[in-house]
């Protein structure tokens, strides 16, 4: 019932269920957010590559994207980059396996909502996402 309820609010709040793009391409991550976030409520596609994370982005107009840092075709960072540089300022939330990588500086300095560590608690993960969305679509 409480899932039904969260669904009607996710809904009512910007007339649509919010579209959230996930980009990693680790199949058990992309699965594990994807059923947390539509168990919330959320309208969920995802990418296994960055060069498909751009192709949804243009062809799907997702409201949000979480994106991995390290992927096999183009890097997370190099997504990041081109998203910014489109002048699209749509909520990004970054993730890595990698707390102390040297991209820190330049990801915490680039336009991003939030910067996660995996394994990412899914509680979190929701919270975070739902600030993001209520920070832009409020």
């Amino acid at each position: 019932m409480a899932l039904n309820l969260h669904r009607v609010m996710v809904k009512q709040k910007g007339g649509s269920m919010k579209k959230i793009l996930i980009a990693d391409d680790d199949p058990n991550i992309r699965l594990i957010f994807q059923t947390t976030l539509q168990r919330s409520g959320y309208n969920v596609i995802t990418a296994s590559s960055g060069i498909q994370a751009l192709e949804l982005l243009l062809h799907e107009e997702p409201d949000l994207i979480i994106l991995d840092i390290k992927m096999p075709d183009v890097h997370g960072i190099e997504v990041l980059g081109l998203i910014r540089e489109s002048e699209n300022n749509i909520p990004v939330i970054m993730c890595s396996a990698f707390e102390g990588m040297k991209e820190d500086f330049v990801i915490k300095s680039s336009n991003i909502f939030e910067y996660l560590v995996k394994p990412v608690d899914l509680k979190i993960l929701n919270a975070v996402v739902k600030r993001a969305l209520a920070a832009v679509y409020a």
